[in-house]
């Protein structure tokens, strides 16, 4: 086992802590006065609204790591948003129906998503395009630019064996992040991912069936953005077609900071929710602090950037 500290979670997590004693830091109330940044409602908010980027980004670093790209999660979660309203409010069904019903719509995008690049062979990045901006559409179609309002018929404070609804997404990007994980570094199909990411050609003849490999990782990803979006909904009190617009950028950014090389091969799912979590901690400071809002996503791109040209140097240093 290689030491702790030179595991790849390890920077991204000492990332995240200076990231939080530098707000801290600067946010320090004058006089005394309450924290605005580091106390426990606070800390909810952080995890609940990173829990969005972060179970998504679990799939995007799964696609990442097998040499592939999927620029339609943000529509995924618009489109089961939109969809799980629909169900529960319009037709009466029950949340739990209407969930899946939800959730069946990643399904499908991850297997279009699939079926474009695997078997038609499209690019990636073309075919995850074109999809996303299918999704986005029919979002807009189903609802005719309206919204489907989940909190008129949700429980107030609403409690699931006791816990609040709030801590359900963090609760379940957790659980997911672990089991991915699990999955990823024990089993033979998570070998095999990395193999397919690292050298298509070498995995192809070492008898893996790479297909089959790249179909699973679409579906998975599309899965997964669908609980983000079900998360959305239920958290948010409504399904709207043009939720998570632009959250594409973030959910990559997420699992690339985290450690997913876009050469492939490389990357780990706790380090893409480690990842969400360093941009949730920006997303709820930046406002508190005057002006800086407006730096938000210039340094969301800049941070993209700089750790891409990390990963590309050390790809180039590995190999000579």
């Amino acid at each position: 086992m290689k030491p702790i500290w030179r595991a790849r979670e390890f920077s991204t997590i000492l990332i995240l802590a200076l990231e939080v004693l530098f707000f801290t830091w600067y946010l320090w109330p004058a006089g005394g006065g309450a924290h605005p940044f580091l106390n426990l409602d606070n800390f909810l908010l952080v995890l609940k609204y990173s829990s969005i980027y972060g179970i998504a980004a679990v799939g995007a670093a799964i696609v990442i790591i097998a040499g592939l790209i999927d620029l339609a999660p943000g529509a995924i979660i618009g489109l089961t948003s939109v969809v799980t309203g629909y169900f529960f409010v319009e037709a009466g069904w029950s949340l739990p129906a209407a969930m899946i019903a939800g959730l069946l719509v990643g399904v499908l995008a991850g297997g279009v998503s699939a079926f474009l690049v695997v078997k038609i062979g499209l690019p990636p990045f073309i075919a995850t395009l074109g999809v996303m901006g299918i999704w986005r559409g029919v979002g807009f179609i189903v609802t005719e630019a309206r919204f489907y309002d989940l909190s008129s018929k949700l429980p107030q404070d609403w409690h699931v064996a006791g816990v609040s609804v709030d801590w359900a997404g963090p609760i379940i990007m957790v659980a997911l992040a672990l089991g991915f994980h699990w999955l990823m570094r024990t089993f033979q199909w998570g070998r095999a991912v990395f193999a397919v990411g690292g050298n298509e050609t070498a995995a192809l003849f070492s008898g893996i069936r790479v297909g089959r490999v790249k179909t699973l990782v679409y579906i998975i990803a599309g899965l997964l953005a669908s609980v983000s979006g079900v998360v959305l909904a239920v958290v948010q009190g409504q399904g709207k077609a043009d939720l998570a617009t632009g959250y594409e950028l973030d959910i990559i950014a997420s699992a690339v900071v985290g450690g997913a090389s876009l050469t492939g091969g490389r990357g780990s799912v706790l380090g893409a929710v480690l990842g969400a979590l360093i941009f949730g901690v920006l997303r709820n400071a930046l406002p508190q602090i005057p002006g800086a809002t407006f730096y938000d996503r210039m340094i969301v791109g800049v941070v993209v950037i700089v750790i891409v040209v990390m990963d590309q140097m050390l790809v180039k240093r590995s190999r000579a």
